[in-house]
């Protein structure tokens, strides 16, 4: 599987054509499999841009798909884009590869955004038997030799969580006119320079990269247009989540326990406000009853003022669809739904006392639980 990968043409007032034409001859010569453009196709996002890159490209023979960079969105430009290369965020698969295609852009602004519903979108067309490659405009990771940082995607760090925890192999990324390639854990973060434009950062030459993929190995060469490849690196592809990263989410997830009784007047209503007490404030505890009292029992309220604690709220009800709410369900009668807490309900004001302990002690456990 070969794949060639060009960003940053710039058609306009920045392009150099003869760069851009040599280039498509050359990609036609090396036949890859699909070409991929990593916006950026024009400087201000005008027809007359568009139209003039759009009848460029229809040179190339093998198929390429396109997304938008910063430059393409000035103007309307990304009603230009989608009338000449079509949607802005793509999927294309084979037997080899899916390459999910995202738009990053923002209309007029420079600064790059992904967002939580195109984040979703992308993790829902990850391939688990095939190389899943992510194409983009900007950058997830600040690119050495570019100056001072600007216009990162505003959500990089929840697009770096997604690429880990979802087995991305590769990213292809522009925008910054340098190539430059990092590993960050198992997940290849590849940049093009500029293909086109007359602001060549750090490079002799406009330049493209050009990737295969086979027998779980990706070589990654960077092309110069006039002067040769040189070979970057090949690095085996392995898509399994590293573990510190399930850690790190399953810590800061927030996490809903529901206490469950049959009247929910005295040992839930406790508990809830123990674990309320003594949780961080990514936890929540509630507590509910299915045969739920009038009122709260007075008593359990005595014993939780002695600590300073209140007790909140009537007795409420538990319905069964409440139990998908909650990672975990805790129960002080048997009732078949959750764990069960095998704690007595009290009757002396030393049993309230005695009753109270326990349940520290119990949620205390359980706090615990939930962070590890």
């Amino acid at each position: 599987m070969k794949i060639v990968h060009i960003s940053d043409l710039h058609f306009g007032e920045e392009l150099i054509r003869e760069k851009v034409e040599k280039a498509v001859r050359q990609i036609n010569e090396i036949e890859p499999d699909i070409v991929i453009i990593t916006g950026d196709l024009s400087c201000w996002g005008i027809h007359s841009e568009m139209r003039d890159a759009y009848e460029t490209l229809l040179d190339l023979k093998p198929d390429f798909i396109a997304v938008p960079g910063n430059h393409d969105a000035r103007n309307i430009g990304y009603e230009f884009f989608q009338l000449y290369f079509g949607e802005t965020k793509k999927y294309w698969k084979n037997d080899v590869v899916a390459i999910i295609a995202a738009d990053s852009t923002q209309p007029d602004l420079d600064d790059g955004y992904i967002g939580k519903e195109q984040r979703d979108w992308i993790v829902s067309k990850v391939r688990r038997d095939r190389f899943n490659i992510l194409a983009l405009h900007h950058h997830i990771v600040p690119i050495p030799k570019t100056g001072r940082e600007r216009n990162v995607l505003i959500d990089a760090g929840e697009m770096v969580e997604l690429l880990i925890a979802n087995g991305i192999s590769a990213v292809l990324a522009g925008h910054r006119h340098m190539p430059y390639s990092i590993r960050l854990m198992r997940t290849h973060i590849i940049h093009a320079g500029t293909l086109g434009s007359f602001k060549v950062l750090g490079m002799p030459d406009q330049n493209y990269n050009v990737i295969e993929l086979k027998d779980n190995t990706l070589t990654l060469k960077l092309r110069f247009v006039d002067y040769g490849e040189v070979e970057i690196g090949r690095y085996t592809i392995n898509p399994e989540t590293p573990e510190s990263v399930d850690i790190y989410h399953r810590i800061a997830k927030p996490k809903k326990v529901l206490f469950l009784s049959r009247n929910n007047d005295c040992r839930t209503k406790m508990a809830e406000a123990i674990f309320n007490y003594l949780s961080p404030n990514n936890m929540l505890a509630i507590s509910a009853g299915i045969e739920p009292a009038e009122d709260l029992d007075l008593r359990a309220v005595a014993t939780m003022r002695e600590l300073g604690l209140k007790i909140n709220g009537k007795p409420r009800m538990f319905s069964r669809e409440m139990a998908d709410d909650f990672d975990v369900i805790i129960e002080f009668d048997e009732l078949g739904i959750g764990e069960h807490w095998d704690i007595r309900k009290p009757s002396t004001t030393e049993d309230y006392k005695e009753v109270r302990s326990e349940i520290w002690r119990k949620v205390e456990e359980l706090v615990g639980r939930l962070l590890a």
